[in-house]
């Protein structure tokens, strides 16, 4: 089985943190789930945001 999640950078402001999708691939992984396949790249011309999808898979 597979599933592919979005990830993606986020600004921090005032202390408030968006969901990313960082947590979700962290409670995957914790339960088992393995990383198949990352691919990332820029949103615009900032250097500092990005996007990502990660597949990951449980055998």
């Amino acid at each position: 089985m597979e599933k592919v999640i979005w990830v993606r950078s986020t600004e921090k402001t005032l202390g408030a943190k968006e969901d990313d999708g960082l947590d979700t691939v962290n409670r995957y992984l914790e339960e088992g789930w393995s990383v198949k396949h990352i691919s990332a790249c820029a949103v615009g011309e900032s250097f500092s945001k990005g996007q990502a999808y990660i597949v990951i898979e449980k055998k």
